[in-house]
């Protein structure tokens, strides 16, 4: 982030803190204010209480929080005391007091806030993760039936087979976003085996792979260059399946999804565009993050995609990471394009 980016709220929460040590005090509000176990109602309001909710949907840990206010107390500090050095009035004990528990009670209500949208954000999870293991289920419970109550013809067979294929292949690719979420937050990162692969016949490979399942779905390519590079096939497959599975899910019916790579002097550049509603720049700015996903009232579950946890271009970036490149989106009402 940019140093404006990350000193978006202090001067508010300052302003706040000299508006508290300018209030008068007596000693068992202070008694009541240091014994508080829980905000008072108003205090969710506060400049502090909506920083702590920002951080969180921009992939801070809870730890980056309380350290930005010991940044904070620690500067103020530094300053106060360079002031009385050259001359100013030396920091009574009682103002340095006031600000530290101005200063205490603008953390507890920032850290209060981010704890309440990390549950909030973890029960969503949940409710996802529960609703999208569950449709492909039950398209495996169904296909069973039919296959053992009926003697069915040799098409419609294959039809049942294909849904229960799909839905397996669904809730796999569920688990396996799952499973390398926990394991890249457990710091053990994303396993990159490295070997010499040309990019383009794997992106026609996968190309191929998501056209069979979205028959009715147009997909253009387009590959040139020298595509030959040292990177983890499957890691690169998977990386390619995510991106377009995403495509054909947000992206406009009747448009093509667009598939281009390029071999570069110095790089490799892929690219997958489609159209439809573009990216609200407040979701562009954490659309890599972990469950970065707009929050979903459980009513409003059976119109989600599947597949939607919110984790796979988190994985997309660590896998793309993992082989040392970078990856990008930008979005408008022309198209979408990673």
């Amino acid at each position: 982030m940019s140093d404006l980016a990350l000193r978006n709220h202090s001067r508010e929460i300052l302003m706040a803190i000299v508006k508290d040590m300018q209030t008068s005090q007596t000693e068992i509000e202070r008694s009541n204010k240091s014994n508080q176990a829980e905000l008072a109602p108003a205090a969710s309001e506060t400049i502090a209480a909506a920083h702590g909710a920002v951080r969180h949907v921009s992939g801070f840990d809870l730890t980056q929080v309380v350290s930005e206010f010991r940044a904070l107390r620690s500067s103020v500090l530094a300053l106060w005391r360079r002031f009385e050095t050259t001359g100013g009035n030396a920091p009574a004990i009682e103002e340095i007091a006031r600000f530290n528990e101005a200063i205490d009670q603008a953390l507890l209500e920032s850290v209060q806030h981010y704890s309440r949208a990390v549950d909030a954000s973890r029960d969503m999870f949940l409710a996802v993760l529960g609703h999208d293991l569950r449709g492909p289920l039950q398209s495996i419970e169904m296909a069973s039936h039919l296959l053992a109550a009926t003697v069915l013809p040799e098409a419609a067979r294959l039809k049942v087979v294909t849904r229960v294929r799909r839905a397996s292949n669904v809730m796999s690719h569920l688990i396996t976003d799952l499973l390398m979420f926990t394991r890249s937050r457990l710091g053990r990162g994303i396993p990159i085996e490295r070997s010499a692969c040309d990019l383009g016949q794997i992106c026609k490979e996968e190309l191929e792979a998501v056209r069979t399942s979205f028959p009715e779905r147009q997909f253009v390519h387009h590959i040139a260059g020298d595509l030959h590079m040292r990177g983890d096939v499957s890691r690169m497959q998977q990386v390619l399946s995510n991106l377009l599975n995403n495509a054909v899910q947000h992206g406009g019916q009747g448009t093509p999804i667009l598939l281009s790579a390029c071999g570069e002097e110095d790089a490799v550049v892929v690219s997958i565009a489609n159209s439809g509603n573009p990216i609200p720049p407040d979701a562009l700015r954490v659309i890599f993050e972990p469950l970065a996903q707009a929050p979903t009232p459980v009513s409003d579950l059976n119109n989600r995609a599947k597949t939607s946890l919110g984790l796979g271009l988190f994985i997309v970036r660590e896998i793309v990471l993992g082989h040392h490149g970078t990856i990008d989106v930008r979005s408008s009402v022309d198209a979408t394009v990673f």
